[in-house]
């Protein structure tokens, strides 16, 4: 099976289009122009939002005339974030045609068209220039791609002479229990899982030198559970908003990856490296 066809047994990428009944829940039609700031709240699949998209930007130093590849960038929220704010220009590129459909639409409503250019393909196969990026941003992405050595040295090879790359990934803290693994192949979908060390290992065979690899297990637990209490307090407002099923697949959701969190075994990492 096709990666962007099996990475559909996520229930976190079943109907993608839902984003627009949070909007028409708002009262905004279909073809009405958006601000960023009103997609904020939905369009956001990674941990802590914007402010973890503000904490990159800062840290990368990005500005107008910086050139910013944004590899499984979902629904679009942060490569329209860091445009808005900071004036980059993003390239976007993202795997499930669906979502950068979506991603593309709500950008064009946006008016953001001018600084970021979404791109439907897989990073491992896709035509990427060479030397044409000041930074590359990733969140919550690389665990589904297979080949990780390889897809990391194609990325360092994006990147222009002291350019940088930020991702946030999970990683693997422990060995998953047997009775677990199911949901981490399937629910969570992940295909790379590996210790921060062999993240590491990989950083440097791919080229990439100042690899500061920092856990955030612990934060991201805390934010899973509040994340999946909060999903089922309101549950009775998401089931109008969305249906049954969507709720349904989306509890499954947050409550599995609460669950591995919490075993021991799931861990979350950020790693900063560069390009010399």
């Amino acid at each position: 099976m096709q990666i962007h066809n099996a990475i559909k047994s996520m229930p976190l990428y079943v109907d993608v289009e839902r984003i627009y009944k949070e909007l028409t829940e708002l009262g905004i039609g279909d073809d009405e122009e958006l601000t960023p700031a009103q997609l904020f709240p939905f369009d956001q699949y990674h941990y802590h939002g914007t402010d973890a998209v503000h904490a990159a930007a800062q840290l990368l130093g990005l500005g107008p005339a910086s050139r910013v590849l944004d590899v499984g960038s979902g629904l679009g929220g942060p490569a329209r974030y860091l445009a808005g704010t900071t004036g980059c220009h993003v390239t976007a590129l993202e795997l499930q045609g669906d979502l950068h459909a979506v991603a593309a639409n709500l950008t064009a409503r946006c008016g953001l068209g001018q600084h970021i250019t979404h791109v439907c393909g897989d990073a491992l196969a896709c035509t990427i220039p060479e030397a044409n990026f000041d930074a590359v941003v990733s969140w919550l992405a690389l665990l589904h791609i297979p080949e990780r050595p390889c897809l990391l040295e194609r990325l360092a090879r994006t990147l222009r002479r002291g350019g940088r790359l930020y991702i946030e990934d999970l990683y693997r803290r422990a060995p998953f229990a047997q009775s677990n693994m199911n949901d981490v192949r399937h629910t969570l979908y992940g295909v790379t899982l590996t210790s921060i060390a062999d993240y590491v290992r990989d950083l440097q065979e791919a080229g990439f030198t100042g690899i500061a690899a920092t856990d955030l297990s612990d934060d991201w637990e805390a934010f899973c559970g509040a994340r999946l209490a909060s999903w089922r307090a309101d549950r009775n407002r998401h089931v109008r908003v969305h249906g049954e099923q969507i709720y349904a697949g989306l509890d499954l959701f947050y409550s599995v990856v609460s669950r591995l969190f919490a075993s021991g075994s799931l861990g979350g990492v950020r790693v900063v490296a560069r390009v010399e």
